[in-house]
């Protein structure tokens, strides 16, 4: 019932991206602020021999029990690719119906974590609307920061469902996935696009670095629209274990949202699985 639903779904949304394309592709994105304080700063990547990746403007925000910025660190960190061991898929459920945010965090042997999401850049009268993101109303952005932000924010402050799982890549898989998003992060900053929220969302842009993805055939699955279902489709791709049903895989990679993101050991913390 579900597939037959997501499919007929799929196929109406088909057509309404074919109408908003057309009625919203001369309008032009634009990097000139002001913007929300937590989105001032695009992250810049410069790339030396090949193998270091130095990060300027990598986010380490903390936040009160209110969500408001207690301190707003930018901060630069150097990670070598040769030292890449493990990359993790977060969903963050901030409401029911497949509402939810997905990101990715690389994992170094240097104990580093580096968090990437992709976002809707705002304006400070702004709040995000899904409908709005289907209307060319907010730039997109690349967020580049220590999981002790992007993920604490959303399991400790927000309280979201965050679940977190270990993808199942080589290191070949991993290297080109690395690279990729690390490319975006200058091509975002040279190119200014927007965000859509059925076009080119969080979902969509890391799976543009899957050389077997199509956006059109994604665009009919209910489990790309809906990042709260897309680990059904990573699992589906074999991106993620099926040793376990979902609902299990589910309840073991949900994050400890009790968790406090000023622990020193964060990343580990939120990783222990009983």
């Amino acid at each position: 019932m579900q597939k037959h639903w997501g499919k007929r779904m799929g196929w109406s949304v088909l057509l309404g991206v074919i109408a908003t394309v057309v009625l919203l592709g001369f309008r032009q994105s634009t990097h000139q602020g002001p913007w929300v304080l937590g989105q001032t700063q695009l992250p810049e990547v410069t790339v030396v021999a090949n193998r270091y990746f130095q990060v300027n403007h990598l986010r380490d925000f903390r936040y009160d029990s209110s969500g408001e910025i207690r301190s707003a660190d930018l901060r630069q960190s150097t990670y070598d690719i040769d030292l890449l061991q493990d990359v993790w898929l977060g969903v963050s459920h901030f409401s029911g119906m497949g509402l939810a945010h997905a990101f990715v965090s690389f994992g170094f042997a240097d104990g580093q974590y580096l968090a990437v999401s992709f976002e809707a850049r705002l304006r400070p009268e702004q709040e995000y609307s899904p409908m709005k993101g289907m209307l060319n109303q907010y730039p997109k952005m690349l967020v580049l920061g220590t999981e002790a932000d992007i993920i604490g924010l959303r399991s400790h402050i927000r309280v979201e469902r965050v679940l977190l799982y270990r993808l199942q890549l080589n290191e070949e898989q991993q290297a080109y996935l690395f690279r990729g998003l690390m490319a975006d992060v200058t091509d975002i900053l040279e190119k200014p696009r927007f965000y859509n929220t059925l076009l080119d969302n969080c979902v969509t842009s890391l799976l543009r670095h899957d050389p077997e993805h199509s956006i059109w055939t994604g665009l009919l699955d209910y489990r790309v629209l809906l990042p709260g279902f897309g680990d059904g489709f990573a699992q589906e791709k074999g991106w993620i274990s099926d040793e376990l049903t979902l609902d299990q895989l589910r309840e073991q990679a949900r994050v400890d949202g009790t968790i406090s993101p000023e622990s020193l050991n964060y990343s580990e913390l939120i990783r222990v699985r009983e």
